[in-house]
């Protein structure tokens, strides 16, 4: 059981913004395992979702918009893995929104593309998805960063209902 005293170092702590960062990517990189786990418990589950949303509200005070993006992505990601469609919808397009704002088309629009499809699919939406998914195999087929180009087609490979096709240059 946590004391005051136990709360409060952990309070004063959260104040120092290398310790805010080192804790949002723990928290991240927490989430991200969870993700990958396919044995995943209830318990599992709830931690997942502390874990993206701690990570997201870490970033706030000492990220910048990139930070926050992928921690909405991230958020969205996990809701839409426990069917929560609303929150994923949410926080998509959250991601989304900052990602055009900035006039990012590199992985950023990708990989917010990728969560907009996750998201529609874990809603239904089958005609948003695939616009989605397309929007976003577009975006692939732009990209220079093999390795980044690879991450997020495998990522919408994953996304329910679509078979994604290897963006181009992704397979050997």
């Amino acid at each position: 059981m946590t004391t005051i005293r136990g709360m409060t170092e952990i309070r004063d702590a959260g104040t120092s913004e290398t310790w805010r960062k080192d804790a949002a990517k723990a928290a991240f990189n927490a989430a991200w395992d969870l993700i990958d786990r396919s044995d995943r418990e209830p318990d599992d589950d709830a931690e997942m979702v502390v874990a993206a949303c701690a990570s997201r509200y870490l970033w706030e005070g000492v990220g910048g918009d990139e930070q926050r993006t992928v921690g909405d992505w991230q958020v969205a990601h996990v809701a839409s893995l426990l069917g929560d469609a609303a929150l994923a919808l949410r926080f998509a397009a959250r991601s989304l929104a900052v990602v055009e704002a900035n006039g990012w088309s590199d992985w950023r629009l990708a990989s917010a593309l990728e969560g907009m499809a996750r998201a529609f699919a874990t809603a239904g939406d089958v005609e948003a998805r695939d616009s989605y998914a397309a929007r976003c195999r577009d975006v692939l087929a732009t990209m220079t960063d093999r390795e980044d180009r690879v991450l997020i087609a495998s990522q919408l490979a994953t996304v329910p209902g679509i078979e994604a096709a290897p963006a181009e240059g992704t397979t050997e």
